[in-house]
C-alpha cells in the first residue's frame, strides 16, 4: 500500500466525517465544535440558525467531493493518467481553501454578527 494510497483513504474519511456532522447539524439544530474551533462559545453566537442554513449545503457538498476525489484517488480509476490524478489532488486543495474561506465568511455574519 503506498503512501498516495494511504492519504487518499484518510481524504475519503474526511469526507465522510463532514457528511455526518453536516446531517447531524442540521437534524440535531447544533453546531458542531469542528466548523468554529475548539473553545468558541457558541451558546453566544449572534444567529446560530442562520450559521447551519449557510453552511449545511457548504459542508454537504464539500464532504461528497472530498469523498469524491479520495475514493478516485484510493481506487486508483485514474492511475493511467497521471495528469488527471494531479488534477483532481488540486481540485481538492481548491475546494478546501474556497470552503475554509466561506466558513470564516459565515462565521463572521452569523456567529460573531460582524457587517459584511
Amino acid at each position: 500500500m503506498s503512501f498516495d494510497m494511504v492519504l487518499d483513504i484518510l481524504i475519503m474519511a474526511c469526507g465522510i466525517y463532514m457528511l455526518y456532522w453536516a446531517v447531524q447539524m442540521k437534524n440535531n439544530k447544533k453546531i458542531p465544535e469542528m466548523l468554529v474551533g475548539k473553545g468558541f462559545p457558541i451558546e453566544r453566537a449572534c444567529n446560530p440558525e442562520g450559521f447551519i442554513r449557510a453552511t449545511f449545503p457548504l459542508t454537504l457538498a464539500v464532504g461528497a467531493a472530498l469523498f469524491a476525489g479520495g475514493a478516485i484517488g484510493a481506487l486508483e480509476l485514474l492511475a493511467a493518467y497521471p495528469m488527471a490524478d494531479t488534477l483532481v489532488n488540486l481540485l481538492e486543495v481548491a475546494v478546501i481553501l474556497l470552503y475554509g474561506a466561506l466558513l470564516m465568511r459565515a462565521q463572521r455574519k452569523y456567529l460573531v454578527g460582524e457587517k459584511e
